[in-house]
């Protein structure tokens, strides 16, 4: 039988990374076992529905590299995939259940009311135990005792969500069911569902939860912030760093390997490696993992990845290719995120950058109007300021004074350091000054002389 996984959004706003990760997680393992993905909305929450949370979800999963067998685009077998459109399917499962006393109009199973006007609860077991076989935490078991009649269907008629998702995971031949761990405490409900109607129960996969910095459960208006999918975007992570990132909250690859791609995942993903474990969302280690994808890249794709977040906030340059490539290869060490680039080449398109503190000590330290000077009767002979022309300029200074000062090269490169960039650390001095050109490199050390 062919594996059939689904994922299904409820389209009510934003998407969230937890949303995404359980995306993930299906994806991967219907690849692993030559199965089908699934999408489907489960839009049973009609107040909050909206066509712009449906397109934003569908983007996400696009960005992320995701792709799918059926859907509400794609179509399939199985239309429709939208929940709210699948009411008849709803419906005759209703009169089924009612019709063989499984569940019951009102409040008193024993005494249950028509159906005009009032909401149809499950009938569920009084004695024994309801166990949830979950294929990551093995069996869980529910005194069926403590558990009351839960409500399938509103007074109005429409179905709730435990009825309608039963339903079309039946329908639709879905063998396993991936969700997260929070849906473990509605499981007696879905488990019933399946043994009133006689069906056989999918594969029950419960993934663990992703907590922020503070040990609480992600949410969409998490308070720590950051965690919908268009922050990670405008933050200018790779969407493969970003997949390859979530896979590893929860799931162990082989042989300790970090890094993995999609043949990886469709080799490896099993169901014995994933975690029960809760996981906490490690923006160190996200960042550490964006790293290893940015640096697969050459300087000029870089460069290109790169060039929208600079032209939103630069505009006193021109973003000429070969210059901005040149900048990228100065740059590209580090960065984590692509919108690190806006601060880290603040000192190549703006020359009213504050100074750091010991950017401002360099300035008015002793070798600092020597070195300035001289560096200015230096580049007055220059005609074109490349790399090797810089290089071989600072290596003359820090000859010159040594010898006559007995200056080390911090005292003689800070202060140069500091007029450039406002800073005394950073990429290499002569690639700075070539990235400058002459003219600006004069402009900065001039106003340096100044203070």
């Amino acid at each position: 039988m062919v594996a059939r996984l689904r994922f299904a959004p409820s389209p009510t706003g934003p998407v969230h990374v937890g949303n995404v990760h359980t995306a993930v997680f299906c994806w991967a393992l219907s690849r692993a076992l030559k199965g089908d993905f699934i999408i489907r909305l489960d839009d049973t929450d009609a107040e909050r529905n909206t066509p712009e949370a449906t397109q934003l979800m569908f983007e996400a999963l696009s960005w992320l590299g995701l792709d799918w067998d059926e859907g509400p685009d794609l179509g399939g077998e199985f239309e429709p995939y939208v929940q709210s459109q699948r009411r008849p399917f709803h419906q005759r499962v209703i009169e089924q259940l009612v019709d063989e006393g499984h569940a019951y109009y009102g409040d008193n199973p024993d005494q249950p009311a028509n159906a005009s006007g009032n909401p149809l609860r499950l009938r569920m077991p009084q004695t024994g135990q309801t166990i949830l076989h979950d294929a990551i935490r093995g069996g869980i078991r529910f005194d069926n005792g403590r558990l009351q009649d839960p409500v399938i269907v509103r007074s109005n008629g429409t179905p709730l969500y435990h009825l309608a998702t039963v339903t079309d995971d039946h329908d639709m031949g879905i063998s396993h069911v991936v969700r997260g761990e929070d849906w473990i405490s509605s499981s007696p409900i879905h488990i019933q569902l399946y043994k009133a109607m006689g069906w056989d129960e999918p594969v029950w996969v419960h993934l663990p939860l992703i907590l922020n910095r503070r040990g609480q459960k992600l949410k969409k208006r998490d308070p720590e912030g950051g965690y919908l999918m268009s922050d990670f975007q405008e933050a200018g992570y790779l969407p493969a760093a970003l997949f390859n990132y979530l896979l590893l909250l929860g799931w162990t690859p082989d042989n300790g390997q970090e890094i993995v791609d999609k043949w990886t995942v469709r080799q490896q993903f099993r169901l014995e490696r994933l975690s029960p474990s809760p996981s906490t969302f490690d923006w160190d280690k996200l960042n550490w993992v964006n790293r290893q994808y940015m640096q697969r890249h050459s300087n000029e794709n870089l460069a290109e990845l790169i060039r929208p977040f600079l032209e939103d906030v630069y505009d006193e340059l021109p973003m000429q290719n070969e210059w901005l490539v040149r900048l990228t290869a100065v740059l590209r060490d580090e960065l984590s995120k692509l919108e690190d680039a806006v601060d880290a080449a603040e000192w190549a398109f703006a020359d009213n950058f504050e100074l750091s503190d010991d950017a401002q000590s360099a300035l008015h330290s002793e070798s600092a109007h020597p070195v300035l000077a001289r560096l200015v009767a230096e580049l007055a002979h220059v005609v074109l300021l490349d790399e090797v022309t810089a290089q071989s300029i600072l290596q003359g200074l820090r000859q010159t004074f040594k010898e006559s000062s007995g200056w080390n090269p911090p005292a003689v490169f800070h202060p140069i350091r500091a007029a450039l960039t406002g800073q005394t650390g950073g990429p290499p001095l002569a690639e700075i000054m070539a990235i400058l050109g002459k003219n600006r490199t004069l402009q900065r050390v001039a106003n340096a002389l100044r203070l």
